[in-house]
């Protein structure tokens, strides 16, 4: 029998204990859990990722975790992270469970476990979206392990399975949403799947059918479509909506059947009118997901400007700065000479970074006593990112972070090293003040050559008998300089101590802007309650705030 590793809660709420690890070890399930976070199992370093990489690099050190689990911690853990668990609102994306996941049902041993946690794929695996990227997921590990097939008899049982239990009126809105080319895709899965061979009812089968098959064979109503009849004028209108060249059509089909945005295809969003009703129905997060496909669809961008410049739906859709700005970028950075035209010609750059500006404090606090630290050398103030956010100057990502905490929280310092002595001197902001005034402010403290030693924040936080920080934040090019031995060891023991005088869950979180590996060498052997986050990415302030609260270690 394999030996268990110790059972520790998948969900540790705010005010319990913090996650302890043995002197030896870090059980496995603490590790799994952090790898649904950052995608890193031995080092508290996030990376940007891409899927390949992730899968090759991390499915081997996954399968043996796995095999350190039962299978009720594994569906436990996973079951807080994915669809509407409690840690779901905190995790950056379903990439990393769903691998977790897809390793499980590939390659563990026990047929008996793997059965168990196949009969809990439906509740595990929340929407369509997560069900194409874990069959994504799988045929790439069944790629990267050398194997013939697509997937395995129990990944194919479980697809089947979540295609089973789903409700017919799921599966209609399912079918009935999103890009209409998906039908390809499904046909392609459920007859991998042998979906024809099993006992579904008969109206499920017929909604199996509809959603794999194309628009202009349901235009004739086939004969596998009967046990539907009820839903037909839906069904009708929904695929003539899909057939339509001609947009003006399209508004009179949409609210005879009380239709959404999410229904109509996105060449048909250029019509004024159509845009103009569908809009206000869109959340605050749709539209921003859709901004890029809209804004070039359309010159009559209007209602689309007026609808994310709103600020009582900005403030209820709790959107970070950090996203605006990255939008922002994405929309500026001229690809191609034409679309950097057409930004120039509409203003969609210059409105989308306006919506930026006067998004600071509108978001969730965190509610946590937070620290700042930002490196403000003039070497690196006008330099700009690596990597994907090389458009995005340094100082702008500082600031989008560093303000964004400022403005948002009520008990926040800001302090900058401003010498060679590597003493702290706090950052003269001022709650009114916008992001041009923040940003000149951080460029007119003029600090030439710093000392940068992120241990001598403890050490001065330790001497501050008036203020107790739960969240220690620095912003820095990389954290390699000024660190003794290139080592955490320092750095967490100097930790440890402010935990155990001031603050028992005080974390440490370094955000290594210009920088896409770990800056030194990491303890595995227990939990140092630190974390670094290399470079930007649209995941970074959701990450800090899941470090900050203790969803993983």
């Amino acid at each position: 029998a394999v030996k268990k590793e110790p059972v520790v809660k998948a969900e540790p709420a705010d005010n319990d204990e913090p996650i302890r690890a043995t002197a030896s070890s870090i059980p496995a399930i603490d590790k799994l859990r952090r790898f649904c976070f950052i995608g890193s199992i031995d080092a508290p370093v996030y990376t940007i990722p891409t899927l390949d990489v992730i899968v090759e690099s991390n499915h081997a050190a996954l399968q043996d975790l796995c095999g350190q689990v039962s299978e009720s911690e594994l569906v436990e853990c996973l079951a807080s992270v994915l669809g509407s668990g409690p840690n779901a609102e905190h995790l950056p994306r379903a990439d990393e469970p769903l691998l977790i996941l897809a390793v499980f049902l590939s390659t563990h041993g026990d047929i008996k476990q793997r059965k168990i946690v196949r009969n809990k794929f439906a509740d595990l695996v929340a929407d369509e979206r997560e069900l194409l990227l874990f069959v994504q997921l799988v045929k790439r590990l069944q790629k990267v392990l050398d194997r013939k097939t697509p997937f395995n008899r129990t990944v194919r049982k479980a697809v089947l399975g979540w295609y089973g239990k789903q409700s017919l009126d799921k599966l209609l809105h399912l079918w009935s949403v999103g890009d209409a080319a998906r039908w390809s895709t499904h046909r392609d899965l459920l007859h991998r799947c042998h979906f024809q061979d099993e006992d579904f009812q008969p109206e499920i089968m017929a909604a199996l059918k509809l959603l794999s098959s194309s628009p202009s064979e349901l235009s004739k109503w086939p004969s596998f479509l009967s046990p539907l009849v009820s839903c037909r004028p839906i069904i009708e209108g929904v695929v003539r909506l899909r057939l339509l060249h001609d947009s003006h059509e399209a508004l009179p089909i949409v609210k005879k059947l009380a239709l959404s945005w999410e229904h109509v295809p996105f060449h048909l969003l250029h019509d004024p009118g159509l845009s103009k009703f569908l809009l206000p129905r869109m959340s605050y997060d749709q539209m921003l997901q859709s901004w890029t496909r809209l804004s070039r669809r359309h010159r009559h961008v209007r209602p689309l400007e007026e609808q994310l410049k709103d600020e009582k739906r900005l403030k209820a859709g709790n959107v970070v700065p950090v996203r605006l700005l990255l939008e922002d970028m994405r929309v500026r950075k001229p690809k191609r000479v034409v679309s950097y035209l057409i930004n120039q010609r509409f203003g969609y750059a210059s409105f989308l970074h306006s919506v930026y500006e006067r998004s600071f404090g509108l978001n969730k606090a965190l509610g946590r006593r937070l620290h700042i630290t930002l490196n403000l050398e003039q070497c690196y103030m006008g330099k700009n990112l690596t990597g994907h956010c090389r458009s995005l100057k340094y100082v702008d990502a500082l600031v989008a972070l560093a303000f964004g905490y400022f403005r948002s929280d009520s008990k926040v310092t800001v302090q900058f090293w401003h010498d060679r002595s590597g003493q702290l001197k706090t950052l003269p902001w001022t709650k009114e003040m916008t992001l041009a005034e923040a940003t000149a402010c951080c460029e007119n403290q003029k600090v030439l050559k710093i000392k940068q030693t992120l241990t001598d924040i403890l050490d001065r936080a330790l001497e501050d008998d008036k203020n107790t920080y739960d969240v220690f934040l620095v912003l820095v090019p990389g954290a390699g300089r000024g660190n003794p031995g290139n080592s955490s060891k320092k750095l967490a023991a100097l930790l440890d101590e402010y935990r155990e005088k001031r603050s028992s869950n005080a974390k440490f979180i370094m955000v290594t802007l210009r920088q896409h590996h770990g800056s030194m060498r990491y303890g595995v052997e227990r939990n140092e309650n630190l974390l670094e986050l290399c470079s930007l990415d649209e995941h970074t302030p959701r990450l800090i705030n899941a470090f900050a609260r203790r969803k993983f270690y």
